[in-house]
């Protein structure tokens, strides 16, 4: 096997001529050099100068020249001024300036210089880049390789010198490709700095609640979800620093009562959950507003609920899973105490809050009250949470030991109860706290972006007013004026994420068209601070009933009459057209009288309201009387019924609503 060694410099003890080969024995077909560009017939430059010690080469063949020794005694030599006539190929070395040797260009017979390249006559020896004996490539000779090669460099000259029209190209489409053959790796990232908050990330190590409660039990606790924007604008404002209004309305369980009977007790959730509050947003204008009440449900609060909250709050929990009968007209009610709430100036965020009663679950088995709660909550895109995810089944397993952890009673809950309660809305307010911190980080986006809440002072919440806007709703045509005070095409806008249907819960299409919004009005006997004037009972037949601190049985305030014809008549402020009186009914053992009432001069349209009811103890029951009344002043009067002159059981009315 021939081997190509490298160029030497010759040895002192060598001659040069035995260096290198006779020209008769140099295979040049086989040892052809690459040739340089210096030798194209087309592309001639000067001769480079050789050095002395660069013009001896060694060329071996066989295993014997792997040794200098015998390389030097095998290999023929022949002397470099020697010209190679016999192959018609000649060169001639003289003396350079710089101590080499140049080679000169060989001269045939006549004198004339020999040509580089030889031809293929009986002179040529092949030797030049065309010659006989160059192998193919890829079974194409060079020459169509070099044909190839200029045509390749015209195209990408041409491509360079003329390039296409911009108006043609598809950059998008490019841009999108590129995106998507670029690897990502979601698995390690290092951008998310850790977050301030030691409970993130959710049911992570930090998370204690987590550890206590269980994962699954805390995620069967959120029956809705929905957006949260209103509460991420609440938190968002807090993480800027703000100082939080909070608002909690129920029956009683919120009322504490079995932990503590007190409305601020601290073995009750409000108390909890304002702690916890202000251990993760410390801020000394913080406040919470217990506004429950016992024997109370939302068909009250759904009229009278800015009589148990401040002006402004930022936050309003809701809780009468437990509280509410499992009746449809109930559902009605509820989505009006959600709305009224809603379409509040300061525009707060709810949170449905569920507390899970044994004898709810008595009576309704799976399907209670709070079904109809969730209908509400996913149409007003509002939380709903439940301590039902975490109890049901265990309570059904074993309902001795779920009753003596955390009931008092087959209703209310005890303190550990509330500790319960308080966990759930704990755990669900920290997963919305870290989601929230990650978007404002712009680490994730998976809740809305709502703001700080600083940028507006009209507002505890900071925002424009849902009301403020006056005259009609664009698009909705057979609106008189004035009946188009929408509270959610006021925020449309700005915050299109915390808007108000534009509709009621059991709507029509062509009920929208006919749709005005609600202005919830209260006259509620309980009401202390701005009662009805004494002269509207003088001559009426109606009186005023007060309970004494700490009664047990007549704890209600209300208005009550016992003489037949007896007549009250109340003034109202009407915004949707609904009218309704809030009554007690009592079983039959316990009767009570016979009303009836009805709206201005209506008095053919008036309905009849009972006192006594099939019932198995006191309650209170909302019925409405009249339905699309014009909006603006109107009144109510209510006469007992009787015949003149005798007696009748009393009649007790504890307020008079509209909408």
């Amino acid at each position: 096997m021939a081997m190509l060694r490298g160029r030497v410099p010759a040895s002192p003890s060598s001659s040069n001529n035995d260096l290198l080969p006779s020209p008769h024995e140099y295979d040049y077909d086989t040892y052809e050099a690459d040739t340089p560009t210096s030798h194209y017939s087309s592309k001639l430059h000067p001769a480079p100068t050789v050095p002395n010690s660069l013009l001896r080469a060694s060329i071996a063949s066989g295993p014997a020249s792997a040794t200098p020794s015998a390389s030097t005694s095998a290999s023929p030599s022949f002397d470099m001024d020697r010209e190679w006539t016999d192959k018609g190929y000649a060169h001639e070395y003289e003396e350079s300036s710089v101590g080499g040797m140049t080679p000169k260009m060989g001269m045939d017979s006549g004198g004339k210089p020999l040509s580089r390249r030889a031809g293929s006559g009986a002179g040529g020896s092949g030797l030049g880049l065309w010659g006989k004996g160059k192998k193919k490539r890829l079974g194409l000779p060079q020459r169509a390789w070099l044909v190839l090669f200029v045509l390749a460099s015209l195209i990408m000259i041409s491509k360079f010198a003329f390039p296409s029209d911009p108006s043609r190209s598809l950059p998008s489409q490019t841009d999108t490709h590129a995106q998507i053959l670029t690897p990502r790796d979601y698995l390690n990232a290092s951008r998310t700095d850790p977050a301030p908050f030691d409970f993130c990330p959710i049911f992570g190590p930090g998370d204690a609640i987590a550890a206590r409660r269980g994962q699954f039990e805390l995620l069967r606790s959120r029956l809705h979800l929905g957006t949260g924007a209103r509460v991420q604008r609440v938190l968002q404002k807090a993480m800027s620093g703000g100082a939080i209004t909070m608002s909690v309305l129920g029956g009683s369980v919120s009322a504490c009562y079995g932990a503590g009977d007190d409305p601020i007790s601290s073995s009750c959730y409000p108390y909890k959950f304002f702690n916890w509050w202000n251990s993760v947003f410390p801020h000394p204008a913080n406040e919470l507003t217990n506004g429950a009440t016992r024997k109370t449900d939302s068909a009250y609060y759904a009229y009278c609920n800015s009589h148990h909250m401040p002006d402004k709050s930022d936050l309003v929990l809701l809780e009468f899973d437990a509280a509410d009968p499992n009746d449809p007209e109930w559902l009605s009610h509820f989505e009006l105490l959600v709305r009224s709430v809603l379409v509040r100036p300061e525009m707060p965020a709810v949170i449905v809050l569920g507390h899970f009663s044994p004898q709810v679950q008595a009576q309704n088995g799976f399907a209670g009250p709070e079904l109809l709660h969730n209908v509400v909550a996913q149409f007003y895109d509002v939380p709903h949470i439940s301590v039902k995810g975490l109890l049901y089944d265990s309570y059904l397993r074993t309902p001795e030991h779920a009753l003596s952890s955390f009931y008092n009673g087959p209703l209310h809950a005890n303190a550990d109860g509330h500790d319960l309660i308080a966990d759930v809305l704990i755990s669900y307010m920290m997963s919305q706290i870290c989601s929230g911190w990650s978007t404002l980080q712009g680490h994730e986006f998976s809740v809305p972006a709502m703001g700080s809440g600083a940028e507006g002072e009209g507002s505890s919440s900071g925002g424009p007013s849902l009301l403020g806007g006056v005259g009609l709703r664009k698009g909705i045509p057979g609106q008189d004026p004035g009946d188009g005070d929408s509270a959610g095409s006021a925020l449309k806008l700005l915050y299109d994420g915390m808007r108000v249907p534009n509709m009621r819960l059991n709507d029509l299409p062509n009920d929208v068209e006919k749709f005005r919004e609600i202005e919830p009005f209260c006259v509620s006997a309980s009401d202390l601070i701005n009662p009805l004037p004494p002269s509207l009972f003088y001559g009426s037949g109606w009186h005023t009933y007060h309970p004494p601190m700490k009664a047990i049985t007549e704890d209600r305030h209300y208005w009550y009459a016992e003489q037949p014809t007896a007549r009250l008549r109340i003034p109202l402020k009407l915004g949707a057209g609904d009218v309704g009186i809030y009554f007690l009914q009592s079983p039959p053992d316990k009767p009570l009288g016979v009303a009836k009432c009805w709206v201005d001069d209506n008095f053919a349209g008036g309905k009849e309201l009972h006192g006594t009811a099939d019932v198995e103890e006191v309650i209170a029951t909302l019925f409405m009387i009249d339905r699309g009344v014009s909006r603006g002043s109107h009144f109510v009067e209510c006469q007992l019924l009787g015949e003149a002159g005798g007696s009748s059981p009393p009649f007790k009315i504890l307020g008079v609503f509209t909408t």
